[in-house]
């Protein structure tokens, strides 16, 4: 949706000005005159590549022309949070934030703004730019259907959840994915047991991919089973937590859920939370995802908008008021 966005806010806001949807227009060095800014998907597949070039990183990054000013950055997408949000993300790590709802407290909004607030304890301030894409060959450029299969986007799946992606023909994996119901929903769970001197999950492999590439891997969509599998074999069922309780769960019949990915958790809330009337009965808390971040810290989502933010695996709630509890929504595939 890349193309259409940046044509939407032209459209809108005119040629006037160095804002992030002319940089396409601006560009000097390339024949090409078809750049756009990448809407938010787009610019986390390009986040994805680069973090995964595994032993050809470096001339991935030397083909993109990338140095480090460029994962010290926070990159504008063209994809619009509301009338006052804009989604951006940060390539030190991945996230994307809109830092709004209550975020960094007193924020109207953030569209008109070069530089990103302070992060307490996370990140400093880091100046906004715009690195535009391009597409080709040429395409039609139409938007996603959501309903383009037997299952329909926000019907009850055979498991008795719903509905929230149909990947057009059958995979390895199967076709549908649904994410449990409101009632088999884990609530005040942490991401790991909470006891000492538990294993990592990753380590960096000879001639193979690092550790730091794996946590990467692990965000994809394909990947929360096998994330679920590989939580569950390290830490074992010394206390509940979000992996185990997603593996052991039986929910109208079907005992083959897993936790998500962190983008598959992401299509949960695109498909079914952030629609006027939302589906499923989502809290507008945090919930877990199975990719972890760092050996400390694993991803969520934060339903009340859709931002994904890194928490401490062994919490189980907000450490600052509201304390709301961490909740766990297992999906499962079928098709």
């Amino acid at each position: 949706m890349g193309r259409k966005n940046t044509a939407a806010i032209l459209g809108a806001y005119g040629q006037v000005g160095n804002f992030a949807a002319r940089v396409g227009s601006m560009i000097k060095v390339s024949p090409k005159t078809d750049w756009y800014l990448p809407s938010k998907d787009e610019a986390d597949a390009r986040y994805y590549y680069l973090k995964t070039g595994g032993r050809s990183s470096a001339n991935a990054r030397q083909a993109l022309n990338i140095n480090l000013n460029f994962t010290k950055s926070a990159m504008w997408t063209s994809s619009e949070a509301s009338a006052s949000f804009a989604w951006y993300q940060l390539f030190v790590d991945g996230t994307q934030f809109t830092d709004a709802n209550g975020i960094i407290p007193g924020l109207k909004g953030n569209k008109a703004t070069t530089v990103t607030p302070y992060h307490a304890g996370s990140f400093l301030p880091m100046r906004r730019i715009a690195t535009p894409v391009r597409a080709f060959p040429e395409g039609s450029g139409s938007q996603p259907s959501k309903n383009i299969g037997a299952y329909e986007i926000g019907a009850v799946g055979p498991g008795g959840g719903i509905i929230f992606f149909d990947a057009g023909s059958r995979q390895s994996w199967g076709r549908y994915l649904e994410v449990a119901p409101i009632d088999c929903e884990g609530v005040q769970l942490s991401w790991r047991p909470l006891v000492p001197n538990l294993p990592r999950l990753y380590a960096d492999t000879a001639r193979g991919f690092t550790a730091a590439q794996k946590r990467v891997l692990s965000k994809a969509l394909g990947a929360g089973r096998s994330n679920t599998e590989l939580i569950v074999s390290k830490y074992k069922s010394r206390s509940n937590y979000a992996a185990l309780y997603s593996q052991n769960l039986v929910c109208h019949g079907a005992d083959d859920w897993f936790l998500p990915s962190k983008n598959k958790l992401d299509l949960v809330f695109n498909n079914l939370k952030a629609l006027d009337s939302p589906i499923g009965g989502f809290d507008k808390g945090y919930y877990w995802t199975s990719s972890e971040y760092n050996n400390e810290n694993a991803w969520t989502q934060y339903f009340n908008d859709g931002q994904q933010f890194d928490r401490v695996k062994a919490l189980s709630a907000n450490r600052a008021p509201p304390q709301r509890p961490f909740r766990v929504r297992a999906i499962r595939a079928f098709g």
